[in-house]
């Protein structure tokens, strides 16, 4: 009875082990089938499975890595998507996790501050670096609405201004972690008009201010103490009203001229035209004008071809060249009015030069600027409004040409634009 027992025991204990063995194989077939996240296909026969009550298991099993494939496959090609998108919007583009290493950088936020390169793996910090804009982050609630702020960010010595707006997003290239989205928008542009609308206004109100007060306190003298004012004096007075009426009417005048100028691309009529006659035309307006020792001449290249330029505007041009001159050098010998054919750079570059005291060497960079007046004493005593360079470098831009100017102090001052040629072709083929 001892040796049925004996053989019992080892005959259950064999297909126990035997039993353990194959369960412990289809279960790792089935944590590996899982962790590759794919279907499982046991290498044990249905009946074996059955038999270990595994068949139900893997079913269900199967049906959840089938889930969540397409599930996954869904997702990414959500980010995808998103990624695509974001990469098509102008504005800065970051994604970053908690510990500020980004996660996504659109193409404008590599161009702008990492040489076009990605700067996937990076610290937002390490890559745009800005006090404002760690500042910014710093104070961002988690969890808050979209918030807005103003950052500068330094590039290359420049002054960047950005609107920055952050937020949290949830899982949009990490399931298990939120990130934040970052979102600069250059205001760059607007800032520095803001600047020059302001600047403009301040310096609008001077200008009008001045003649508006000089006219108001003659014209007060005037009318209280008309009856004992003695003729000569009463003569003067008027003649102060009317000099600086004129001049506010000059100010006015080439304030609507600039605004028209920057506001409407239809005041410039382009005609294919010889150069020679406008300047020509000039000159003999001029030459009245000359005294004793005084000389106006032309230096014209005879190779110039026709060029595209609307004459009204470009007299004007020539107008306050010469005018400068009679004006601020009325002591000069020689005034030469001058058109060379660059044929390298296929334009015209034509020149206003007199012989006259000259520019300093600071002041040349900004005389096209609005109200720049290298003195300001003299230009408004001689009827100066500060704005006719300016008008002159906005008629030249218009026929897409350069302005600039050159002077050695004591000597002689040019003062030159260019006109391309490149749109001569176009207008003689029409």
């Amino acid at each position: 009875m001892l040796w049925f027992f004996s053989i019992f025991f080892s005959v259950t204990t064999v297909w126990l082990l035997r039993y353990i063995r194959d369960s412990r194989k289809i279960i790792g077939e089935m944590e590996d089938a899982v962790q590759a996240r794919r279907c499982l296909l046991s290498e044990s026969t249905d009946a074996h499975i059955r038999f270990h009550r595994l068949k139900g298991l893997m079913s269900e099993t199967n049906r959840l890595i089938t889930e969540y494939d397409a599930y996954m496959s869904e997702n990414s090609g959500y980010s995808k998507q998103l990624a695509a998108m974001l990469e098509a919007i102008r504005e800065v583009v970051v994604i970053f996790d908690g510990d500020r290493i980004v996660e996504f950088s659109n193409k404008a936020a590599e161009e702008l501050f990492h040489g076009g390169v990605s700067m996937k793996g990076s610290r937002v910090d390490s890559v745009i670096r800005s006090l404002d804009l760690l500042e910014f982050l710093e104070r961002k609630n988690i969890g808050s609405p979209m918030t807005e702020n103003q950052v500068r960010i330094t590039l290359d010595s420049n002054d960047l201004w950005f609107e920055a707006s952050c937020t949290i997003v949830g899982g949009v290239f990490d399931q298990e972690r939120p990130s934040s989205l970052l979102v600069l928008h250059n205001i760059t542009r607007l800032k520095t008009l803001e600047v020059l609308r302001r600047d403009f206004v301040a310096n609008v109100s001077h200008e009008l201010r001045t003649p508006l007060t000089i006219i108001k306190g003659f014209t007060e003298t005037l009318v209280d103490d008309h009856i004992e004012m003695q003729p000569a004096t009463r003569e003067r007075f008027l003649g102060k009203v009317l000099t600086n009426a004129e001049r506010l009417h000059m100010l006015v005048e080439d304030l609507l001229t600039l605004s028209r100028l920057e506001s409407k691309a239809d005041q410039y009529e382009p005609v294919l035209q010889p150069l020679s006659s406008l300047f020509e035309a000039v000159v003999e307006d001029y030459e009245p004008r000359l005294t004793e020792g005084q000389v106006i001449r032309l230096d014209l290249d005879p190779e110039i071809p026709l060029v595209p330029f609307d004459r009204f505007r470009l007299n004007q041009v020539l107008d306050n060249f010469v005018e400068n001159v009679f004006r601020y050098a009325p002591e000069f010998k020689e005034l030469v009015l001058s058109a060379k054919y660059a044929v390298s750079d296929n334009q015209v570059v034509c020149s206003v030069r007199d012989d006259g005291p000259g520019i300093p060497a600071d002041d040349l960079p900004f005389i096209f600027g609005r109200f720049y007046r290298v003195d300001k004493g003299r230009s408004i005593e001689r009827g100066g409004t500060g704005l006719g360079l300016s008008i002159v470098k906005h008629i030249v831009q218009l026929h897409g040409g350069t302005v600039f100017a050159d002077s050695k102090l004591g000597e002689w001052t040019e003062m030159s634009f260019t006109l391309p040629l490149s749109q001569a072709n176009r207008l003689s083929a029409d």
